[in-house]
Order: structure tokens, then sequence, then C-alpha cells
């Protein structure tokens, strides 16, 4: 923290850092997660999760990071006890166009947050009053501890997305089904409490929920194998953002 404070010209050692990323698919299911370090350890129950409202046709972190930011730091935000104490340090993943993002969002709300860009290529950070980005040295504890940072912010971003794409995209196989209603859907949910249980379920499995008749569970066995065939093939050909 020490460290940082020196590297970043911080006006006090970053006791609670605040980390952004975005994560999407073309445009698609975008959102956002918050991440939270306290005295440079992961403070889970402070994590937050954002979808992002802006309608987009494609990706676009720029547009993204300044929603989530304006939501985060809007003054109601702030006054929200749930939402922890002011941060020390904001760290957005990425280099200079999510950074220039995060500072006028800032400016905008008349917030002065400390705040740099971590990019994934090079590990520098760049940072508000230098062009040329610092370059934290190879091995140190503050440059450990800022990936830290980031790689969770990442993981978690990712996570959300996964999660909303996988739901939106199983229930919309179900509705395709024949013989699977708002009723047997609610069945089979209830029975395996989410839609990775279900993926994984077998025909046999989902016969026996209560409501399912034998037909209607090979339908669904059915669809869900071939959609976990086109998912298996997509991921294959597409990255996470």
């Amino acid at each position: 923290l020490l460290e940082l404070e020196s590297a970043l010209a911080l006006p006090s050692p970053p006791l609670r850092i605040e980390c952004f990323d975005i994560s999407t698919l073309h445009g698609t299911f975008t959102v956002a997660s918050m991440v939270v370090f306290t005295n440079g350890r992961a403070d889970k129950s402070q994590y937050r999760r954002f979808k992002i409202q802006a309608e987009l046709d494609e990706a676009n972190d720029f547009v993204s990071m300044s929603e989530v930011l304006g939501r985060r730091y809007a003054p109601e935000r702030m006054a929200d006890e749930r939402f922890g104490s002011r941060p020390d340090l904001l760290v957005v993943d990425g280099g200079k166009p999510q950074l220039t993002a995060a500072i006028k969002q800032l400016e905008a709300l008349g917030l002065d947050i400390p705040v740099c860009g971590l990019a994934k290529a090079d590990e520098e950070v760049f940072v508000p009053w230098d062009e040329t980005p610092v370059v934290l040295p190879t091995g140190s504890a503050s440059l450990y501890l800022i990936k830290q940072v980031r790689d969770e912010s990442h993981r978690f971003a990712i996570t959300f997305h996964r999660e909303l794409r996988d739901k939106a995209m199983t229930v919309s196989v179900l509705d395709d089904v024949p013989g699977v209603g708002p009723t047997r859907k609610r069945a089979l949910m209830r029975h395996f409490g989410s839609m990775k249980r279900l993926r994984a379920a077998s025909e046999q499995e989902i016969a026996e929920v209560r409501g399912i008749p034998a037909d209607v569970a090979k339908a669904v066995h059915e669809a869900l194998v071939a959609w976990n065939a086109e998912r298996t093939e997509a991921a294959a050909g597409h990255s996470d953002s």
C-alpha cells in the first residue's frame, strides 16, 4: 500500500481500493463488477454487481464504464452505508480510454477520487497526471496487489456475465420445448435449483421431477444436450471481454 501511495502520487495509503471491470459478448448481457480491497485484502462483503442499462449494439467499454461509475458514485450511493466509505483509490480495468471515461464521470459528479487504469498487455498503470504510464517494478508487492485487484474484478464480472447469459439462453431453450409451459419450467427450476444442474441432469433425473411426463423429460434433455453442444462450439469461437 505504501509502494502504491508513492508510485501513484496518492495523498495517503490506499486502504480502500475499488476496482471496476466490464464484461460483455458483442454488446449483449453487458455487466460491470465492483470489487473492494480493504487494507490490501479482498473485502467480498463490499462487492457489487451491475447490469449495464445502456442499449449497446456492440461492446463499448467507454459508455459502460461511464454508466457504472455514475451509478456507484451518485450522491445517494455515496451516502448509502451499504456501499461502504469513499475509496482511497479507484482502479479501472483497461488503459487510457477507460481511465478517460472514469475521469470525466468523476468530474461530472464533482468528485476528487484518485483513479488509475491498469492495462492487461504490459501491466502498465495509466494515471491522470502523466501521459507516460507508470510501470511498477516486476516482482514488487505493489504490482502483485494491483494485479490481484484487477484480476479479481475481471473474475467477478465474467462470472456475473455468464450467469445472466446462461440463464437467458437456457430459459429460451425451454420455451421452445413442446409441453413445457411456465408451470413446468418453474417445477424444473425448483427441483434442480440452478440452470447449471438442470443442464447436467440426465433424462431419467428430469423425468423424476413432479409434473414432468417421460416424453417431456426426453424432449427437455435432448434440447439441453443440443444447446450445450452449441454453447461449447460458440465458446471456442468467441472470448469474453
